[in-house]
This record gives structure tokens, C-alpha cells and sequence, in this order.
């Protein structure tokens, strides 16, 4: 590994660089946002389904409130009352710049009616 330019050479043996985090476009960055994703999900009450890698499902008494379908960085979501969905979209903008196209129209070249 070469030091970056602009960047003052320290020596020449014995030195690394340590990556503190994954970064875009590195193996380990689609593992690491994934994990990330989970972690966030998981703490705003949703349950990742047994059926679906991709589907996170939220129950408040023994109901439905809340599905999330998530692929790579973008989500589809829904449920059958709008507070649920407007209230998520919230917390899930606390953790990450996220957003809103409004009513889904397509999802990976699919015509959604």
C-alpha cells in the first residue's frame, strides 16, 4: 500500500494503514451495512423474518403494524395505518440520510399497482 498523496511519508518500513470502518465499495462494505441495518431495524421493535432475508416485520398485540422489505440500500414499506409508516420513516431518518419518494410506483424494474 502506497501513502496517498499530499499525505507526509513517515519512514519507509514498518508502517500500515488501519481502516477504522468498511467503505463504499470494499468486500466488507455490503456485510457491514447490512449488520448496520439490522442493528437499527432490530432497535425500532422490528423482527427479521424466518420466511424472507430481505422482510422485517414490526407486531404490536399479536397484529401487523408494519412490514419492511428492504433490498441493498432501499426500502419498501407499508402497513395498515399511516401513523405506523410516517412514524418509522422518522426514527429510521435519526439514524441515516434517507429519502422519501412517496408512494411506491416500481421496484427493481416492477410495475407496483
Amino acid at each position: 500500500m502506497e501513502v496517498p498523496k499530499g499525505i507526509e511519508h513517515l519512514g519507509s518500513g514498518g508502517h500500515y494503514w488501519c481502516l477504522r470502518k468498511a467503505l463504499y465499495g470494499l468486500k466488507q462494505a455490503g456485510q457491514q451495512w447490512k449488520k448496520k441495518l439490522h442493528d437499527v431495524l432490530s432497535n425500532l421493535s422490528l423482527v427479521h423474518s424466518f420466511a424472507d432475508d430481505c422482510l422485517y416485520i414490526k407486531k404490536e398485540k399479536g397484529k401487523i403494524v408494519l412490514l419492511v422489505l428492504v433490498y441493498i440500500d432501499d426500502m419498501v414499506v407499508s402497513g395498515p395505518n399511516g401513523h405506523y409508516i410516517v412514524s418509522f420513516k422518522e426514527l429510521l431518518g435519526n439514524n441515516f440520510e434517507i429519502t422519501d419518494l412517496g408512494e411506491l410506483k416500481f421496484m427493481l424494474g416492477i410495475l407496483i399497482t
